[in-house]
């Protein structure tokens, strides 16, 4: 062992042997002061970060309902079509059909 790892031993024994000289719990009235502050300070204006992300997902969702509103005769006509129309553009059974 070199020297480094001698003292990284003894510095984790004497770690291993230390006993927690402080009390770990909240002080008394913490969570009052807490619920105090939370509840007793006025409403600050929301930053320029969330207004502007706001209105970025208030343009998204305008585009999405422009393009279903754009795309809607397509969308209802995939919907109303036969079963078989579906099969003969995939291009799966296609290559089968060409192996057999």
């Amino acid at each position: 062992m070199n020297k480094y790892d001698k003292a990284w031993q003894r510095l984790a024994a004497a770690a291993r042997r230390a006993a927690p000289e402080r009390d770990e719990s909240a002080p008394y009235g913490f969570s009052t002061r807490v619920a105090a502050q939370a509840f007793g300070e006025e409403r600050r204006a929301p930053s320029a970060f969330l207004r502007l992300s706001l209105r970025a997902a208030a343009v998204a969702c305008l585009l999405a309902v422009a393009a279903v509103a754009a795309n809607y005769s397509a969308i209802k006509g995939a919907f109303e079509g036969e079963p078989a129309v579906a099969a003969a553009d995939d291009p799966v059974a296609e290559v089968v059909d060409l192996g057999s």
